[in-house]
Protein backbone atom coordinates (compact mmCIF):
# COMPACT_ATOMS: atom_id res chain seq x y z
CA UNK A 1 0.00 0.00 0.00
CA UNK A 2 1.29 3.58 -1.17
CA UNK A 3 0.09 6.40 1.40
CA UNK A 4 1.28 9.59 0.43
CA UNK A 5 1.77 12.48 2.85
CA UNK A 6 4.28 13.63 5.75
CA UNK A 7 4.70 11.94 8.63
CA UNK A 8 4.19 13.62 12.18
CA UNK A 9 8.41 13.48 12.73
CA UNK A 10 8.52 15.42 9.57
CA UNK A 11 6.24 18.11 9.97
CA UNK A 12 7.72 18.30 13.54
CA UNK A 13 10.77 19.30 11.81
CA UNK A 14 9.50 21.63 10.14
CA UNK A 15 8.02 23.74 12.35
CA UNK A 16 11.23 23.61 14.49
CA UNK A 17 13.15 25.20 11.50
CA UNK A 18 10.65 27.87 10.80
CA UNK A 19 10.52 28.58 14.43
CA UNK A 20 14.58 29.06 14.63
CA UNK A 21 14.59 31.05 11.27
CA UNK A 22 12.22 32.61 13.21
CA UNK A 23 14.00 33.59 16.12
CA UNK A 24 16.67 34.93 14.21
CA UNK A 25 14.84 36.76 11.47
CA UNK A 26 12.59 39.03 13.61
CA UNK A 27 14.97 40.82 15.59
CA UNK A 28 17.02 41.63 12.94
CA UNK A 29 13.85 43.07 10.87
CA UNK A 30 12.65 45.01 14.19
CA UNK A 31 16.51 46.66 14.34
CA UNK A 32 16.64 47.58 10.58
CA UNK A 33 12.73 49.19 10.91
CA UNK A 34 14.50 51.03 13.77
CA UNK A 35 17.77 52.38 11.74
CA UNK A 36 14.94 53.51 9.16
CA UNK A 37 13.20 55.62 11.56
CA UNK A 38 16.33 56.96 13.61
CA UNK A 39 17.68 57.95 9.57
CA UNK A 40 14.42 59.95 8.68
CA UNK A 41 15.03 61.95 12.26
CA UNK A 42 17.95 62.47 10.95
CA UNK A 43 17.10 64.04 7.48
CA UNK A 44 14.44 65.97 9.61
CA UNK A 45 16.83 67.52 11.73
CA UNK A 46 18.59 68.78 8.46
CA UNK A 47 15.94 69.76 6.93
CA UNK A 48 14.62 72.12 9.96
CA UNK A 49 18.39 72.90 10.71
CA UNK A 50 18.72 74.14 7.45
CA UNK A 51 15.68 75.98 7.50
CA UNK A 52 16.83 77.74 10.76
CA UNK A 53 20.05 78.50 8.91
CA UNK A 54 17.92 80.10 6.11
CA UNK A 55 15.89 81.95 8.55
CA UNK A 56 18.74 83.48 10.93
CA UNK A 57 20.82 84.48 7.84
CA UNK A 58 18.01 87.01 6.69
CA UNK A 59 17.86 88.16 10.00
CA UNK A 60 20.03 90.28 12.69
CA UNK A 61 19.98 91.19 16.53
CA UNK A 62 17.89 89.54 18.90
CA UNK A 63 15.40 88.20 16.52
CA UNK A 64 17.85 86.55 14.42
CA UNK A 65 16.85 83.03 15.79
CA UNK A 66 13.28 81.70 15.37
CA UNK A 67 11.33 81.02 18.26
CA UNK A 68 9.12 78.33 17.16
CA UNK A 69 8.36 76.00 13.68
CA UNK A 70 5.79 78.44 11.85
CA UNK A 71 8.53 81.03 11.46
CA UNK A 72 10.26 78.81 9.40
CA UNK A 73 10.11 78.47 5.48
CA UNK A 74 9.56 74.61 5.61
CA UNK A 75 6.51 72.67 4.83
CA UNK A 76 5.69 70.29 8.15
CA UNK A 77 4.03 67.14 8.42
CA UNK A 78 0.59 67.40 7.83
CA UNK A 79 -0.32 65.26 10.58
CA UNK A 80 2.18 66.83 12.46
CA UNK A 81 1.33 67.95 16.11
CA UNK A 82 2.81 71.24 17.04
CA UNK A 83 2.25 72.78 20.79
CA UNK A 84 0.99 76.05 22.03
CA UNK A 85 4.12 77.99 21.22
CA UNK A 86 5.01 76.16 18.28
CA UNK A 87 8.21 75.12 19.21
CA UNK A 88 7.96 71.37 19.57
CA UNK A 89 6.82 69.36 16.74
CA UNK A 90 5.40 65.75 17.41
CA UNK A 91 5.55 62.84 15.05
CA UNK A 92 4.53 59.60 15.10
CA UNK A 93 7.87 58.26 16.32
CA UNK A 94 9.70 61.08 17.33
CA UNK A 95 9.50 64.87 19.21
CA UNK A 96 11.23 67.46 17.37
CA UNK A 97 12.34 70.57 19.85
CA UNK A 98 13.21 73.94 18.80
CA UNK A 99 15.79 76.12 21.23
CA UNK A 100 15.81 73.35 24.17
CA UNK A 101 19.33 72.64 23.10
CA UNK A 102 21.98 74.30 24.92
CA UNK A 103 25.09 71.81 23.14
CA UNK A 104 23.24 71.92 19.36
CA UNK A 105 23.70 74.86 17.50
CA UNK A 106 23.01 75.37 13.73
CA UNK A 107 25.97 75.78 12.40
CA UNK A 108 26.62 79.35 10.72
CA UNK A 109 24.54 80.86 13.47
CA UNK A 110 24.32 81.33 17.23
CA UNK A 111 20.77 79.73 17.21
CA UNK A 112 19.97 76.57 19.25
CA UNK A 113 19.18 73.63 16.84
CA UNK A 114 16.70 71.13 16.70
CA UNK A 115 17.12 68.08 18.89
CA UNK A 116 14.67 64.85 17.99
CA UNK A 117 13.60 62.69 20.93
CA UNK A 118 12.55 59.20 20.26
CA UNK A 119 8.99 58.19 20.88
CA UNK A 120 9.68 54.57 21.87
CA UNK A 121 7.69 53.98 24.88
CA UNK A 122 9.40 51.46 26.67
CA UNK A 123 11.87 49.97 24.04
CA UNK A 124 13.63 52.95 22.88
CA UNK A 125 15.03 56.73 24.48
CA UNK A 126 17.50 58.12 22.12
CA UNK A 127 18.06 61.49 21.14
CA UNK A 128 19.66 62.74 17.98
CA UNK A 129 21.37 66.27 17.73
CA UNK A 130 24.01 68.48 16.02
CA UNK A 131 27.01 68.95 17.92
CA UNK A 132 28.02 71.89 17.17
CA UNK A 133 28.96 74.39 19.40
CA UNK A 134 28.16 78.21 18.64
CA UNK A 135 31.45 80.33 17.94
CA UNK A 136 33.39 77.89 16.91
CA UNK A 137 35.11 78.15 13.18
CA UNK A 138 34.40 75.52 10.40
CA UNK A 139 31.50 73.22 9.69
CA UNK A 140 29.29 72.23 12.47
CA UNK A 141 30.21 68.60 13.50
CA UNK A 142 28.09 65.15 12.28
CA UNK A 143 25.28 64.12 14.54
CA UNK A 144 25.05 63.12 17.26
CA UNK A 145 22.86 60.22 19.38
CA UNK A 146 22.91 59.15 22.88
CA UNK A 147 20.65 57.37 25.52
CA UNK A 148 20.03 59.20 28.28
CA UNK A 149 17.71 56.64 29.94
CA UNK A 150 20.70 54.26 29.04
CA UNK A 151 18.78 51.68 27.58
CA UNK A 152 20.64 49.33 25.42
CA UNK A 153 18.47 49.14 22.40
CA UNK A 154 18.84 52.64 22.01
CA UNK A 155 22.38 52.91 22.49
CA UNK A 156 22.57 49.48 20.02
CA UNK A 157 20.22 51.78 17.28
CA UNK A 158 23.26 54.61 17.91
CA UNK A 159 26.15 52.46 17.46
CA UNK A 160 24.61 50.52 14.21
CA UNK A 161 24.34 54.72 12.64
CA UNK A 162 27.65 55.26 13.77
CA UNK A 163 26.48 58.33 16.12
CA UNK A 164 26.87 57.32 20.18
CA UNK A 165 28.70 59.75 21.37
CA UNK A 166 28.87 58.48 25.24
CA UNK A 167 27.58 60.53 28.13
CA UNK A 168 27.01 63.61 25.58
CA UNK A 169 23.55 65.33 25.85
CA UNK A 170 22.24 68.30 24.06
CA UNK A 171 20.92 70.17 26.77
Amino acid sequence: MNKKGFTLMELLTVVLILGILTSIALPQYARSLERARATEAMAGIKALNDAVYAYAAARTGANACPQNFNQLSVILPPASGTNTNGSTLTTKDFIYTLNSATNAFVPGTDCPGVTAARQGGNKYDYVIWNPYRAGTAGRGAALACTSPGGKKKSKDVCDSLDLYTEGASPY
